[in-house]
């Protein structure tokens, strides 16, 4: 694990990520009496999802330090990295802008999560990568999961090979016929 080898992106991603998660443990909310204050921490409220998109990047980006190679489909570790800082972003601003008493380590960290987003677009940049080639491989990615979404939903989960079952009977009522569609539990009530 040589660090030298780090990118500058990766290194603002790691040493941005590093700080706002001492960050997040400082009072985000406070409120003073005088010489007594109490406040909360980032871990409130929308701050929890901020937490866990802040761990995920920050062991994502371990993981690529130590050598590990994960396949996600037809993204690339930097765009992993990118749309998890952008997420960051947008969350840590939210949580940010919605707080009531907002202190003085918010803004730090809204900072701070604008410095991880940065580092990972310079990320993408020494990879040879643009906004556009992340738009292409997530619709990519998403259409590969759609597909195989429906080949499972289409597939019965068990292995029988007995037939499916046939229509009903002739005899049956013309109204049976709806009354059994309508009783499944996928479809939604009008």
């Amino acid at each position: 694990m040589d660090l030298s080898k780090l990118t500058l992106g990766s290194k603002v991603v790691l040493g941005a990520g590093v700080l706002m998660l001492i960050d997040s443990f400082l009072h985000w909310q406070e409120v003073s009496f005088g010489p007594v204050s109490a406040g909360v921490s980032m871990w409130h409220g929308w701050g929890v999802l901020v937490g866990l998109l802040l761990l995920a990047i920050l062991v994502w980006a371990v993981a690529q330090v130590a050598g590990f190679k994960i396949a996600l489909g037809p993204l690339s570790p930097s765009m992993v990295t990118a749309g998890l800082s952008a997420l960051l972003l947008l969350f840590t601003l939210i949580k940010v802008l919605t707080n009531d008493y907002v202190a003085t380590w918010a803004w730090i960290g809204l900072v701070l999560s604008a410095g991880v987003a940065a580092g990972a677009w310079l990320s993408m940049k020494a990879a040879g990568e643009s906004l556009s080639d992340l738009k292409t491989s997530v619709t990519a990615a998403a259409s590969t999961a759609t597909a195989a979404a429906k080949s499972a939903s289409a597939s019965p989960s068990g292995s029988s090979s007995a037939p499916a079952a046939t229509s009903p009977a002739p005899s049956a009522a013309p109204g049976a016929e709806t009354a059994e569609k309508g009783s499944g539990s996928d479809e939604a009530s009008t």
